[in-house]
């Protein structure tokens, strides 16, 4: 039997889960549930780290962890055997092995989407993976703003007030945003993101949007570095982590 480990693609519906990250209640988090499942096809304990520590609610088409298990299965029967034990809401989309030089810590770019549906009619099929904000909203001035967001900055005035990292300075590389139909498409790549980052950034936007400001707001916030100045921090549903490279 061979230790082996390998690198993990998931995709998750964040709706039921308290966020990617064990707790140690016996609260339901997706890394504590796709360390059941590996665990058991396995039949030793596995750990499983993810390389983005999403909120509670919020959703992922491409969350990259890590595990090493000791198994003589070959990668994709294992893949399958570990997906047969995980809830529909939950797929390891691709499983491949790595050796130790591969760090989970050292990313290169993390992308995230936030979706909101801008109508005044209720989003009832889309009500877990929207934000509903039934208000008019200016798309130009918001797409101003955001590429105000693009460079490198301090983003201390929009982290939540959780946030553990030493450092508030991040790139980000793109950040733009688009309409289709009733759904308006919050896109930003960058090289990391603070605690509640991208979701104050959203609700920032929303709020120039709306005429609470002009987009140059967002450089003076960048300036200034007061989180209390900054918008609100936009419910998780909306939010979904798109991709991770490394």
């Amino acid at each position: 039997m061979a230790r082996m480990r390998y690198k993990l693609t998931i995709a998750y519906d964040g709706t039921a889960y308290c966020g990617w990250q064990r707790q140690v209640s016996t609260i339901s988090t997706v890394q504590q549930t796709v360390e059941k499942a590996a665990s058991y096809i396995a039949n030793h304990p596995v750990t499983v780290l993810g390389s983005s520590r999403t909120d509670s609610g919020v959703h992922a088409q491409g969350q990259v962890a890590e595990m090493t298990v000791e198994t003589q299965w070959e990668t994709e029967r294992l893949r399958m055997a570990i997906n047969s034990r995980l809830p529909p809401d939950i797929l390891i989309r691709t499983m491949e092995p790595v050796d130790e030089k591969f760090n989970i810590r050292k990313a290169k770019s993390k992308r995230y989407r936030y979706l909101i549906w801008a109508d005044h009619d209720r989003p009832v099929f889309y009500r877990h993976y929207v934000y509903h904000y039934w208000r008019d909203l200016d798309i130009s001035a918001m797409q101003e703003a955001c590429r105000l967001f693009e460079g490198r900055h301090d983003f201390i005035a929009f982290r939540g007030r959780q946030d553990e990292y030493q450092t508030t300075i991040r790139d980000i590389f793109h950040c733009h945003i688009y309409r289709r139909g009733p759904i308006i498409i919050f896109a930003v790549e960058g090289n990391g993101f603070l605690y509640h980052m991208v979701r104050t950034m959203v609700g920032t936007v929303l709020e120039i949007g709306h005429g609470q400001g002009k987009p140059e707001r967002v450089m003076e916030l960048l300036v200034a570095g007061d989180r209390r100045a900054a918008g609100p921090c936009a419910p998780a549903s909306g939010l979904c982590l798109q991709w991770i490279r490394f």
